[in-house]
């Protein structure tokens, strides 16, 4: 039989490579020396928005990278660290995230797999500035929008000119 912590591991490694094989957008951070507390007001942030934060151990973590080839994530595996994994949109984790990093300065985002692409910390700070997918769309509608109006405004002006000149010469006769 073998030892109770190598078979431990293995199924460490096991549920670490299924966590990210179903994850859509993946971020790494360094957790070091935050408080419990900390973390816990970090959980609770990310389940609202459906996405889930563990940590592991970076050995595990590297194997199964390399064994889902996604090689290129394992340099930011340096130091306590903390996986956030998702569904949901990239942008909507990315700003969850660096809004709880710029409130707690022990929170650092290391960087990210989204879209096959790994995205350093400054790239994850930009795709948090990206405005949400219903800000963009009530963008585009507005832009539709906007000449419409312009028109039905030019249109209903002219009709109040011609009233009011045909009152005017209702007002003579």
């Amino acid at each position: 039989m073998e030892k109770f912590g190598i078979e431990c591991k293995k199924l460490m490694a096991k549920e670490t490579k299924e966590r990210l094989k179903s994850s859509g957008g993946l971020f790494v951070a360094s957790f070091n020396a935050m408080a419990v507390s900390e973390q816990e007001e970090l959980r609770r942030k990310l389940k609202e928005i459906d996405v889930s934060l563990f940590v592991v151990k970076n050995r595990i973590a590297r194997r199964a990278f390399k064994e889902l080839k996604q090689e290129a994530i394992v340099p930011l595996l340096q130091g306590p660290t903390a996986i956030t994994l998702g569904s949901c949109d990239s942008i909507l984790i990315s700003k969850a995230l660096v809004n709880f990093a710029g409130k707690h300065e022990n929170f650092k985002i290391l960087g990210a797999y989204v879209d096959e692409q790994v995205l350093d910390s400054s790239s994850v700070k930009t795709l948090a500035s990206i405005p949400s997918k219903e800000v963009l769309l009530a963008r585009i509608v507005s832009g539709f929008k906007s000449p419409i109006q312009g028109l039905v405004n030019t249109l209903s002006g002219t009709i109040k000119k011609f009233i009011v000149v045909i009152d005017k010469i209702r007002e003579k006769k």
